[in-house]
């Protein structure tokens, strides 16, 4: 079991942009409600075997659901490995293979998890202030080389065309982050907002160039007759 907070801000004009993905601490206030309403919401579907994905909102009034499926969590299951550190060697994956194939090592695993959690880290989202076709990726490489990286997951690479990012199929990758240093986890997520905020993740064709071959395209497609006229 895990409890997570999605981090979402303005950005490129749109209300509620990705920016992460961050752990919430299991003996807070706010988790201890969270899981209890689960639960609760878990029982009233009668899903009492395998794993669930819920997303609640946190209102004035209390919690209120948003969906519930009875799956892991998505994400192509980037976030397993930010899960395992957190937890102390185990995620929902793994208690789902043991909930079947090992009742016994099911058994011993923790109701809640540790609180304060084993180490530090987060999921970030990335962040696209700029658009255009991708002719470099100097970001991404930096990103590989921060102490606390893990992994990284995107679908832009060299002739992609980026946008503006303002929903999750706009978001230009996904970044785990771990390690059992906080100072040193929050040192480079500002190290890639920092880039984000400088269009340095990419290298862009710039507008002329890419009006210039367009415009070339396009003359080269064209074809007179003898009976065309120009002035």
């Amino acid at each position: 079991m895990a409890v997570w907070v999605y981090d979402k801000r303005p950005a490129n004009g749109a209300a509620f942009v990705y920016f992460g993905m961050l752990p919430v601490d299991s003996g807070s206030t706010e988790a201890k409600l969270l899981v209890n309403y689960c639960h609760k919401v878990l029982d009233a579907l009668a899903l009492k075997n395998g794993p669930a994905h819920v997303e609640i909102i946190m209102t004035p009034s209390g919690p209120c659901l948003v969906e519930v499926n009875c799956r892991a969590q998505g994400g192509d299951g980037n976030w397993r490995p930010l899960a395992r550190r957190l937890a102390g060697g185990y995620s929902q994956v793994e208690a789902t293979v043991d909930a079947y194939l090992d009742k016994k090592a099911f058994q011993l695993l923790p109701k809640m998890p540790p609180s304060p959690a084993k180490a530090f880290g987060q999921e970030v989202m990335l962040v696209s202030h700029a658009e255009g076709q991708v002719i470099g990726t100097p970001g991404y490489d930096i990103i590989k080389t921060l102490p606390s990286f893990v992994s990284m997951e995107t679908g832009v690479g060299i002739g992609s065309y980026v946008e503006h990012t303002v929903d999750l199929l706009t978001c230009v990758g996904s970044v785990i982050l771990v390690h059992d240093d906080k100072e040193i986890v929050d040192k480079d997520i500002a190290k890639i907002r920092e880039m984000e905020k400088n269009n340095e993740l990419f290298e862009l064709k710039s507008k002329s160039r890419l009006m210039n071959a367009m415009s070339t395209l396009k003359l080269q497609s064209l074809s007179f007759s003898e009976n065309d006229v120009m002035v």
